[in-house]
């Protein structure tokens, strides 16, 4: 895939609106500002007025000008002269301020209330000038409709908007009319900022949005949409930056992105309604833009059921620690579509907290479905990134593995994991260095079985490209002094109390396991395994009592970070406690104490098993698992049982996840034997 070419072809497709030179005063039509009254009306009235007439500039003076939401219209152009220029949209007497219309909310289309800025089927419009929109948002008007699952360990408290976004998707998958999707008074689907929907030649610039209800720009179905120079300064939940939705030529430059949920969120469609729109979005730019608070910097997807490709997305600055990922690649098998000709490149990271680079296709629905998303020819060049719990990650489903993948001229330090790959076929990885260490190379490295003497034992290594690899097994009498004790993969365990193995590449890469206890007697299953891995003190037989927090929290020890420090528990200075708060394999409760008697739930479980198997999974929108009993595990922790279960860390039990049942300690050894194996452990 070449730059300059993928660049020509994208620029094709976007043309500057043609808007004539016509400028009106807002006050000459009698319009005033810092009146404190409702101006919805006489706006709106000069927007056609000045439309039927054949279009031009409307400008704003210097102000404060309430309003409802207002609908642009052809061949407008909304200038907000100066800096001190406040579109301020009204918070209050919501159903006369914005009545329903034909919308899209989170790529469903239905009838909703009004975004603040509404266009449908109009051309040559913009938005432009130094002045700031205001939404009118804050923690009392809006936001209060809805509860954002942030993390593991979210509180469970109300959440006004979630039967209606239920509703709607069941609408969705029922392929419910969509004349009959109506919501609005007494419902609480919050609109979006600027949503232009069927548009074409459309330009925003300059201006600075801010106090979104929900996503802040929203351009649906529509053709050549440039957005030049515009801050994006919301952080409420899902208060996306810009996303275009099925859009056909988008321009993105010069912009800075503060926000609440993704920067740059790419989409075209959700589930059966993308599908039957099946419109891509697609020939998008995106240049010299800086990106500062937010879950992904530019993000593409989740919802893409109509595919997105060719992007390209090139000398952009990543700038905050509270950026969760650069670039994020989100889907499951609901969604279906497809991501292609992706091109990232010349951008640096100064620092995130997630990852550089992440891709999944278990973000909420996961793989409850039959529609599989496909991820190919994606390039990623040229990116100096620093920080993360990953350097790269990008993980896609067995019958759909990641093509065409190019990653080159990467360099990534400070990440507290080097690289996630799950389903590459045959990826192209040139000059790659994570922490100093150059990729491919193996990773993972683990022994199979349970060293005992005599005991035969199987190395294990994963490459992200075939080669030939060489092992060097160890021994140790006390864990510090080593001595080799074998060659090849398969080893007979020899008299000794540790044992472990390094496994090397023909470029000299090599990676070494961690220490194995070697038992005094053969063994197997699962506290076998977390006793060799040091997980579990020996002769400790598993039972059907209630397993305690303290107990989990000492099996939990070998897979926490000791780098990492947290709040320190009001009831016990314990070591495991400590590790097990700073690393969130545990939370302690709304007094500060760990509560180390205490037993945990099997939800509760769910969620300790995804913290603890090294691929958390942040910023993703809460979902429920299948089975009969769904109804009954807490939004807070539905994500988490999802994926458990995906996993195969935890099992139904006759089709029932039994959620507040306490997990005993034999359950929990063989729920953590499963999280170790899948750490590699």
């Amino acid at each position: 895939m070449e730059k300059a070419t993928l660049r020509e072809e994208i620029l094709r497709h976007i043309a500057m609106p043609v808007i004539p030179e016509r400028i009106v005063q807002a006050t000459a039509c009698g319009i005033y500002p810092d009146t404190g009254k409702n101006l919805t009306r006489a706006l709106q009235n000069a927007i056609d007025d000045l439309s039927e007439s054949g279009g031009g500039r409307l400008c704003l003076s210097a102000g404060v000008w309430r309003s409802g939401a207002l609908q642009l219209r052809s061949g407008v152009e909304l200038h907000l002269e100066t800096p001190e220029t406040i579109l301020q949209f009204i918070n209050t007497e919501i159903e006369e301020n914005y009545p329903v219309v034909y919308s899209h909310w989170e790529a469903s289309p239905c009838y909703n209330f009004s975004a603040l800025l509404y266009a449908k089927d109009a051309h040559d419009i913009a938005v432009s000038g130094p002045g700031v929109l205001d939404g009118g948002a804050d923690q009392h008007h809006w936001w209060d409709w809805h509860h954002q699952v942030e993390e593991a360990w979210s509180a469970d408290r109300v959440d006004l908007q979630q039967p209606d976004r239920l509703a709607l998707r069941q609408m969705n998958m029922e392929a419910v009319p969509v004349e009959e999707r109506r919501f609005g008074p007494d419902h609480y689907l919050r609109p979006n900022f600027v949503q232009f929907l069927c548009c074409e030649r459309v330009l925003l610039r300059g201006v600075t949005l801010k106090s979104s209800p929900m996503w802040q720009l929203n351009p649906v179905l529509c053709r050549s949409v440039i957005v030049d120079g515009v801050t994006l300064s919301s952080h409420g939940s899902n208060n996306d930056g810009c996303d275009p939705e099925s859009c056909c030529g988008v321009w993105i430059k010069n912009c800075r992105f503060d926000t609440g949920d993704d920067c740059i969120s790419l989409k075209s469609g959700r589930d059966r309604d993308g599908q039957r729109t099946n419109t891509p979005c697609e020939n998008v730019l995106i240049e010299n833009n800086e990106f500062l608070d937010g879950h992904g910097g530019i993000a593409l997807g989740s919802e893409m059921s109509g595919g997105i490709r060719r992007v390209l997305a090139d000398g952009n600055r990543f700038s905050s620690p509270n950026l969760t990922y650069a670039l994020r690649l989100k889907t499951n098998a609901r969604r279906g579509g497809f991501v292609e000709e992706i091109m990232l490149s010349n951008s640096v990271m100064d620092t995130v907290h997630g990852a550089a680079v992440h891709g999944t296709m278990l973000y909420e629905d996961g793989r409850n479905g039959d529609s599989l998303p496909v991820f190919r020819d994606i390039t990623i060049e040229n990116i100096e990134a620093n920080g993360g719990d990953y350097g790269i990650f990008l993980e896609a489903f067995p019958e759909v593995p990641i093509t065409g993948l190019t990653l080159r001229n990467i360099h990534i330090d400070s990440a507290r994991k080097t690289m996630r790959f799950m389903n590459w076929q045959n990826p192209v990885i040139e000059n790659v260095f994570i922490n100093g260490k150059r990729f491919p190379r193996p990773v993972s490295v683990r022994i199979l079985g349970v060293p005992a003497p005599g005991a035969p034992l199987t190395a294990e290594a994963v490459c992200l490209t075939e080669q030939s690899l060489s092992y060097c097994w160890e021994s140790s009498a006390d864990g510090k002094v080593w001595i080799k004790c074998g060659k090849g993969k398969k080893l007979k365990t020899p008299e000794a109390a540790w044992l472990r193995v390094t496994v090397s590449d023909a470029q000299g890469n090599e990676e070494t396991s961690c220490p194995y206890r070697v038992l005094s007697a053969p063994a197997t299953g699962a506290a076998a395994r977390l006793i060799c891995r040091n997980m579990l003190p020996a002769g400790v037989v598993p039972t059907e009592e209630a397993v305690t927090r303290m107990q989990l929290a000492a099996m939990l020890l070998p897979l926490a970070d000791p780098k990492l420090r947290g709040p320190v528990p009001k009831d016990t200075q314990a070591m495991t406690a400590l590790a097990a708060v700073a690393n969130r394999f545990l939370a302690l409760d709304g007094e500060g104490n760990f509560c180390p008697g205490d037993s945990i739930t099997r939800q509760e479980m769910a969620s300790v098993a995804m913290q603890a198997c090294g691929v958390n999974y942040r910023n993703a929108s809460s979902t429920m698992p299948v089975c009969l009993d769904a109804q009954e595990v807490a939004n807070n922790y539905g994500t988490n049982v999802a994926r458990a279960l995906y996993f195969g860390f935890m099992q139904l039990e006759e089709e029932r996840f039994c959620p507040h049942r306490p997990v005993t300690v034999r359950e929990a050894i063989a729920i953590l034997d499963r999280v170790a194996d899948f750490a590699g452990l």
